[in-house]
């Protein structure tokens, strides 16, 4: 109730639920198309005794990256050809250090968390076939880097008795290889996987098809 040259007038003070819900405003719309640096507060915090900016980065979109995982889109278990599988051939009488490569790409818009990758060498009556794998995500510091990026083993494997390498990715797996890593291995979309396997020791008496397995899921992807 207010006073107004002595005398009372009532006001309205009732208060009512918003007539525009909130999932129909846009930033644009509650700023007024303003400017960041013409609003009247900007969020800051406090970093090591002093003021700073809130980064979005770290405190929205990276924690997203553990919410990604909470869903499995598709398997991936070295299955599917051309997907998560990729098979590369040493052919019959090739020389002493040929080298062939095969490529797994992951399709835009996904990722993938990788918690092993298998490659499996056959063997042959004379050649010893050396294998080894990289990512383009991984910048090779080589004196010549290699376009397919840094391979995951500093030196190749295989023997000749044929050969299987286990790399895995997750918490419990350097338990069983220092190679390995703490973290579950995530691709996203574009990431390139390469397969190489090079001719040792004496040209193989047969082609020799050795692959290379990507295990783990597809999950939602949340950050880019």
């Amino acid at each position: 109730m207010e006073k107004n040259m002595g005398k009372q007038r009532l006001v309205d003070k009732t208060i009512r639920p918003m007539t525009v819900g909130l999932t129909n405003l846009t930033p644009a719309a509650v700023t007024g198309g303003r400017a960041a640096n013409t609003l009247g507060t900007i969020p800051i915090g406090n970093y090591k005794g002093a003021a700073a900016f809130i980064d979005l980065d770290k405190l929205v979109n990276q924690p997203l990256v553990l919410a990604e995982q909470q869903h499995i889109l598709g398997i991936l278990d070295g299955r599917e050809e051309g997907h998560d599988l990729v098979t590369v051939t040493n052919p019959l009488g090739a020389l002493l250090g040929t080298q062939v490569r095969g490529r797994l790409t992951v399709p835009a818009g996904e990722v993938w968390y990788i918690s092993a990758v298998v490659t499996t060498i056959p063997a042959d009556a004379t050649a010893t076939i050396l294998g080894n794998w990289r990512s383009n995500r991984w910048t090779d510091r080589a004196v010549t880097p290699d376009p397919d990026g840094q391979a995951f083993h500093a030196a190749a494997f295989g023997n000749a008795a044929g050969f299987t390498q286990w790399d895995e990715f997750g918490w419990v797996s350097p338990l069983w290889a220092i190679t390995n890593k703490t973290a579950v291995l995530r691709l996203t979309g574009g990431t390139v996987i390469t397969l190489e396997c090079a001719v040792a020791v004496a040209p193989p008496t047969a082609d020799v098809d050795s692959t290379l397995q990507l295990y783990g899921f597809i999950g939602k992807q949340l950050v880019d």
